[in-house]
């Protein structure tokens, strides 16, 4: 099978953005308690929430366009394949 080490890179970048976004909702959470005030709390776990659902967007996009260039090949070598023989 061809590309098996992109196909686990991807996998792997797919948990590690879920990953991203429990670690940082929890430290955001952690940080808006340690905060001084109510509007600095706020602040804190909103921006912390906002910024770890970024990253998580940002790395599964990441995981997602290595899968498609791995499918956007095969179907070129299976569309060369199919123009060879006829």
């Amino acid at each position: 099978m061809k590309h098996q080490t992109l196909r686990i890179a991807s996998s792997l970048l797919g948990i590690l953005a879920w990953v991203i976004g429990a670690v940082g909702a929890v430290i955001s959470v952690l940080v808006g308690i340690g905060a001084a005030t109510v509007l600095a709390t706020i602040g804190f776990v909103l921006g912390g929430f906002i910024m770890s659902a970024f990253s998580v967007i940002m790395v599964l996009a990441v995981s997602r366009m290595v899968m498609l260039f791995i499918h956007i090949e095969e179907d070129l070598d299976r569309i060369a394949r199919n123009t060879e023989a006829k």
